[in-house]
């Protein structure tokens, strides 16, 4: 798989999803179904930390496929902060889009942004 998700830390308080070269909508897929699978697994919140500075850049059906995502599912009840690393300018231009188009939907699950794992573990209060 292209898209490794593994628990972060000992306690299962964070899942870490990290991109490599090569994955496609399919690897995304299933791996939100790992993360998701993760999350319910415990009673506790779970923030999700979503490397994507290895990725290798965006495909091109990236908007209509994006789109399709932040349009599906709820947040779980114990899903915490989402922290995406390695979002460059398109990607949040993208997303400002996204939240413009999708706003209702994405209520409760907002992505923020951070330059370093550290930078992110340090946002949910994990170091």
């Amino acid at each position: 798989m292209t898209i490794r998700v593994q628990w972060a830390t000992p306690e299962k308080t964070i899942v870490h999803l990290e991109f490599e070269r090569g994955w496609t909508w399919d690897t995304l897929k299933a791996a939100i179904q790992q993360a998701d699978d993760h999350i319910i697994s415990v009673p506790h919140q779970v923030h999700l930390i979503i490397d994507i500075s290895k990725a290798g850049g965006l495909p091109r059906d990236f908007m209509s496929a994006a789109g399709d995502l932040f349009a599906q599912g709820e947040a779980r009840a114990n899903e915490g902060h989402k922290i995406v690393i390695g979002a460059g300018a398109l990607i949040r231009a993208a997303y400002a889009g996204f939240q413009t188009v999708y706003g209702y939907r994405l209520e409760g699950r907002p992505f923020q942004f951070a330059g370093s794992v550290d930078e992110a573990r340090r946002m949910v209060g994990s170091s």
